[in-house]
Order: structure tokens, then sequence, then C-alpha cells
């Protein structure tokens, strides 16, 4: 199967399953204007999604771009937003990331690791903590070669702020790690994690042990 079948074949598994009824009205109708071949309002609809972090819009915007299907084809925006997708919890972007990430040459991998650690860093700083997990991960499954020590950094931070499965991220990657690191990555955290309740612990009060 060639690539552009087998992304047809992947657009439009993801329209149809995510064209239901409970959906938001701007998704089905970004879903519809794929489906009518307007491909480039779809675009549209689809980043607009995504940027507010729909998942599903991400995956969508993604195999666009791998298409050149209403917008210029591009490897690099392509896995960026299956990257978006997978860490928004998408199960189908884990293959499409393993796939585009084959064809993609290593300029292309450096240019989506480092939009996706400079785009984190920059939503944890205007304090939206649930993008903590997905910078773990950047560190720990894009970055080449792997930073576990640094990932172990914001997963600890992540579970300390109570994000969903960043406990579990954290408890695998500190098993792997010598305590010397273990302990200088807990340090850090701390660090970091004071930093950020200084910064946005009046909004999350509930969750930050300590404040300014």
């Amino acid at each position: 199967m060639n690539w552009k079948r087998a992304h047809i074949l992947v657009l439009g598994v993801a329209l149809t399953a995510a064209a239901q009824p409970a959906q938001p009205n701007a998704f089905a109708e970004a879903v519809q204007a794929a489906r009518d071949g307007q491909s480039a309002q779809a675009v549209r609809m689809f980043r607009t999604l995504a940027q507010d972090r729909n998942g599903e819009a991400q995956f969508n915007l993604s195999v666009l771009y791998a298409r050149g299907d209403g917008v210029p084809q591009s490897d690099e925006m392509a896995l960026y937003w299956a990257w978006r997708a997978r860490f928004s919890g998408i199960k189908r972007a884990k293959v499409l990331t393993k796939y585009l990430t084959r064809s993609a040459p290593p300029a292309v991998l450096e240019k989506v690791q480092t939009r996706l650690r400079d785009d984190l860093g920059q939503r944890i700083n205007d304090g939206h903590k649930e993008a903590m997990l997905s910078l773990g991960r950047v560190y720990l499954e894009l970055t080449d070669p792997a930073d576990p020590e640094l990932a172990l950094v914001w997963f600890t931070i992540a579970a300390a702020l109570q994000q969903p499965h960043a406990n579990t991220w954290r408890d695998v990657v500190a098993r792997k790690l010598d305590d010397k690191t273990r302990i200088a990555a807990q340090e850090r955290a701390a660090s970091l994690y004071k930093q950020w309740c200084d910064g946005h612990g009046t909004e999350n009060t509930e969750l930050c042990g300590y404040q300014s």
C-alpha cells in the first residue's frame, strides 16, 4: 500500500470515528468540510481546534499535512501534530507518529523536537500544568539520545500537581536510573515546582504545597 493510499484510509477512519453526535459543532463542521472536499476550510477549522488541544482535530490536521490536502505538504508539520495528538491520548496517533518518523530525515526530527519543547515550555510558563507530562515525554520519547533524567524531572512535577498518569511515568523512569541521578532529578523537580507554584499558586491553591 503506498503512502497516499494509506493515509486516505487513515483519514477516513478518523473522520468516521470522530463524527459522532456528542462531538462539538465546530468539530463536526470541520469533519463535514473535509468529507465535502473543502480541504482548505477543513484545515483552518481543524487547526483552530487543534490549537485548543482537541486531540482528534490534531490527528486529522496531521494527516492533511501529510497528504498535502488543503495545505502544502509538510513532513515537519505532519509529525508535529501527530505527536500533539499522541500526547492528547489519541491511540491511532501512536501508529501515525511511528509511520511518519520512519520517513523523516534527521533535520525534520530535530525541528519537531525543538518546536514541541518550545511550545510546551511556553505553555508551562503560562500556567498550563497538563503540558508538563507531555514535555517529559518529549525528553524520553523524541529526544535523541533520550534524556530520562530530565524526563523524570517533569514527570515528578506533573505527578505532584496530580496530572493523570504522571505518577506511573515517574515511577517507571525512576526505576531505570541510579540513585544519584534519581535524587538529582528530584531536587531539580522540587526547585522547578516551587518556581511554578510561586507564579501560578494562587490559581492552584489545591495543588501547590507552598507558595511565595
